[in-house]
């Protein structure tokens, strides 16, 4: 019997969350149904040598050029379909890498009523990891910064579970208890290659997130010219993944989470051009409320991956091809502050390696640091604006070896945003 669990059966669970949506904007007329838009462009300066990842470039950087970028308009729609069962879809359009419309998130949630202290939820679709405490705004965005850190870069271009996720959020010694436990687990389909992007492209900061069904571009092969194509939410091998997390959280002064992530996937797997990259990771988050009205937030991710070096987009291996284990890990500390009723400032400092300890000598497919400073104004309830400048230093073993280019690499970024929101209830 044939499986279902292929490229297209992502667009079933969307098709299927999509009608259930429908119904739920149909059947309730009110404000429990929203349809949430944004819109932003900007202008950017870049500094750089190199011609930008999306288009199968060196860079880091999203941008290179200096002009009128960083384009992104989304709509997301949030809507209740029974007392226990709500649903939520988010569709973007971009105009680069595998540009139009598409849809990032889409997912139904139940949640019972409660019996106990107990609140349980699950839910099915196609979501985000509840690992971020950087992108918590709409649409997946960042209420902080405009291009987000290095381990929510990543999360966004190749994590995206497709499958269930059940939680449960316990308050402690009460209703009234300030104190709340959370753990959550999750099964998952469709990411399989999660890890590719990360060693030919290595770590990033930008804001663009991989849509369900985009194909992206990345470097060339060794001694080859064309860019290679990447397709982020394929299943390759038939195997689910999981990830599991428990989290403390003091009211709103503190929050501790640890989870771990492995999809899985078995590295001698072949589909459709994408083989499956064995990728598993540890996660830390903190984030604290400190004296002056200061913010701190910390991440910091392990990891490993299994994959096969020399194995082409055929299906077929060459002679040299090996099967090896690389190292990764990333970590970020940021501070953030309002400034009155309206503004906000922003400071945050990345470190980043991807590494393959066992050669020799020892490979550094990536390793470097990141400064973010970023000010932030809602100048309106609708509008809002703000500027950027980003400082990403970094070194990469593979650029010399392979591609004739320098390994020390620093690239910078200014970027002055403009943004535009409307909610409305939907009819």
């Amino acid at each position: 019997m044939g499986t279902i669990l292929t490229r297209s059966w992502p667009a079933a669970a969307l098709a299927a969350t999509c009608a259930a949506a429908s119904v739920s904007a149909q059947s309730d007329r009110s404000d429990r149904n929203e349809l949430y838009f944004g819109a932003s462009a900007g202008y950017v300066a870049a500094s750089t040598d190199l011609n930008t990842w999306t288009e199968g470039g060196f860079s880091k950087l999203r941008y290179t050029e200096d002009d009128f970028e960083a384009f992104r308009l989304f709509g997301e729609y949030h809507g209740r379909i029974t007392p226990t069962l709500r649903a939520r879809v988010v569709a973007d359009y971009v105009d680069d890498a595998s540009g139009g419309i598409d849809f990032t998130e889409a997912e139904l949630a139940w949640r019972p009523i409660p019996k106990s202290r107990n609140q349980q939820q699950v839910r099915i679709g196609a979501f985000y990891p509840p690992f971020s405490l950087e992108n918590g705004d709409r649409g997946w965005q960042s209420p902080f910064t405009y291009s987000s850190s290095a381990i929510n870069t990543w999360m966004g271009e190749e994590i995206r579970p497709i499958g269930a996720e059940w939680s449960l959020r316990r308050r402690l010694d009460g209703h009234r208890s300030n104190h709340e436990l959370r753990a959550f687990a999750s099964g998952f389909y469709g990411n399989d290659p999660a890890g590719t992007l990360l060693f030919w492209r290595g770590w990033s900061l930008h804001d663009r997130q991989s849509r369900l069904n985009d194909e992206l571009l990345m470097i060339p092969r060794p001694f080859t010219t064309q860019p290679q194509t990447l397709v982020p939410f394929m299943e390759t091998d038939h195997r689910p993944g999981m990830y599991a997390g428990v989290e403390w959280r003091y009211a709103r002064r503190a929050l501790v989470q640890f989870a771990r992530y492995d999809n899985r996937a078995d590295p001698f797997s072949f589909r459709d051009g994408q083989w499956g990259w064995g990728t598993d990771f540890d996660h830390l988050a903190v984030q604290v409320s400190l004296p002056a009205e200061l913010g701190l937030i910390v991440q910091s991710m392990a990891g490993t991956t299994e994959w096969l070096t020399a194995a082409l987009p055929d299906g077929t291996r060459m002679p040299i091809s090996e099967h090896v284990h690389d190292e990764f890990e990333s970590t970020f500390v940021m501070l953030t502050r309002k400034l009155g009723e309206n503004q906000r400032l922003s400071v945050r400092y990345d470190t980043f390696a991807f590494e393959r300890p066992a050669a020799v000598p020892e490979l550094y497919s990536d390793e470097g640091n990141a400064w973010t400073l970023t000010y932030r104004i809602d100048a309106t309830e609708r509008f809002s604006g703000g500027i950027e400048w980003l400082q990403i230093d970094s070194s990469r073993d593979l650029l010399p070896m392979f591609y004739a280019t320098p390994a020390a690499q620093s690239e910078s970024q200014v970027r002055l945003q403009f943004s535009y929101r409307l909610a409305a209830p939907a009819r």
